[in-house]
């Protein structure tokens, strides 16, 4: 398979069915993750205590996002090197990286785990959460700072595979832990009435399930690319050519979370219920968000292998290729969503007043979609051709430059009400797909590691 996966990357005269052959299962994979996320959001909203728990939810996921950024960072700078090197021939290089990678995500996983456990209560009171939904989001966190570890660990194994063309090993691991999770949800929050904390320890659990396969697989001998204990060191030129790549894309993707923070802080100030159907809103439009992502991440080892093949235009037909996939995608979903948004919406309350915010956000998100279609390829772009400072760029300038002060504007300055977050978010989508454009006319699609 390793031979079929090169030959798709490097030389398959379609490259529409090279990259949809890639794409397709990583798609699958995070199609099943976001209709965990709607089976999990269904039982949440069947609790007595539903909207308050949804609040919570929803205000947890900016914090827990700061703190996965830098894996997602190190997941980008693995994806963009080692398939640079595999590119080149080197399959060396590459699994000195493959093991840096590895023993980063480790420590810093167990780290942060301790972390974010402590800081909590304090964000809490500075994101201005009160009683129930304070409480609620207080056991929601802190269990699932003990997924950090495990998270990190997996999400080395997912960038060395993709660097190498291999979408579906991860993905058949994804799967395995979306089903576990979805069991075990359905199970403690609905058999055992265990509530917030039936919901984040499912998903902790089934995240461990799948650490040990991957770490199996890594250092599998069946492996053509595997690890031995011994090449789990430091090299300080490997760790700061790393880091540098990184960075950059940990730090946009930290900032991102940091704004979403301060952005959740804004919208709890409308109300529980106006946070729980920006909630519920996100996990629709997530079906269609997820699958594009999916094909940013495949298009950036595509870019990466081609890049380090020194094959710029095969590259550049990639990205054009997923381009065109991705806004087909969003565009034939959005038609298809917009008639039964009421109805999927329905599934994941049961507050009246809930639902009605929820259909007037909805509305907005769906609308935008393409935009986040071209804006997901061109990060894409950025990472796998090593230019994560673009990334960078791109998700500060999207939130702290335009969404944020927007979002202030409308709520101090006009009398919107909550109307003015859904205005502030679809100008800040258009601006941002714009200001891409322009850096991806910089990108040079030349390597950026010394072969």
């Amino acid at each position: 398979m390793k031979k079929d996966r090169e030959y798709l990357l490097l030389e398959e005269k379609n490259i529409y069915t090279a990259f949809i052959y890639l794409a397709l299962p990583v798609m699958l994979a995070n199609v099943l993750k976001s209709f965990h996320d709607l089976v999990d959001t269904y039982f949440v909203g069947q609790m007595e205590n539903s909207v308050s728990a949804q609040a919570a939810i929803s205000i947890s996921w900016p914090l827990l996002n700061i703190f996965m950024a830098l894996s997602m960072g190190l997941a980008v700078a693995g994806v963009a090197v080692i398939s640079q090197y595999l590119g080149a021939k080197d399959s060396e290089k590459a699994k000195e990286y493959m093991a840096l990678l590895l023993v980063l995500s480790i420590g810093i996983g167990i780290i942060f785990n301790a972390i974010l456990y402590v800081i909590i209560p304090s964000v809490l009171n500075f994101m201005g959460a009160e009683g129930e939904v304070r409480e609620q989001a207080l056991i929601y966190m802190r269990v699932r700072s003990f997924e950090m570890p495990f998270l990190f660990i997996f999400t080395a194994f997912q960038a060395a595979r993709q660097a190498r063309g291999d979408t579906t090993t991860p993905v058949i691991l994804s799967a395995t832990a979306i089903v576990i999770n979805i069991i075990l949800t359905a199970v403690f929050i609905r058999g055992c009435n265990m509530g917030i904390l039936g919901a984040s320890l499912s998903t902790v659990i089934a995240q461990i399930a799948i650490v040990p396969i991957s770490l199996y697989l890594m250092f599998s001998k069946r492996q053509e690319l595997h690890l031995t204990v011994r090449d789990l060191r430091f090299n300080s030129k490997n760790l700061s050519k790393l880091i540098g790549i990184a960075l950059p894309s940990a730090g946009s993707e930290a900032l991102s979370s940091l704004g979403f923070l301060i952005l959740q802080s804004i919208i709890l100030a409308y109300g529980e219920r106006v946070a729980a159907a920006f909630s519920i809103g996100n996990k629709i439009s997530n079906l269609l968000l997820i699958p594009v992502s999916a094909l940013g991440s495949v298009l950036a080892a595509f870019i990466g292998q081609n890049v380090g093949a020194r094959n710029k235009e095969r590259a550049k037909k990639a990205y054009r290729a997923s381009t065109n996939v991705a806004v087909a995608i969003s565009c034939i979903g959005c038609l298809i969503i917009y008639p039964f948004r009421e109805f999927l919406l329905g599934l994941l309350t049961n507050d009246t007043e809930t639902l009605q915010i929820a259909m007037e956000y909805i509305f907005w998100v769906l609308a935008t979609q393409p935009l986040m279609a071209l804006l997901q390829n061109y990060m894409g772009v950025f990472n796998g051709s090593g230019n994560t400072k673009y990334s960078f760029y791109t998700a500060t300038a999207r939130l702290w430059v335009v969404r944020l002060p927007l979002i202030l504007f409308m709520k101090n300055v006009t009398d919107l009400g909550r109307s003015g977050i859904w205005y502030a978010m679809v100008i800040s989508n258009f601006i941002i797909v714009i200001y891409a454009k322009y850096l991806f006319r910089k990108v040079d699609f030349e390597p950026k590691v010394k072969m």
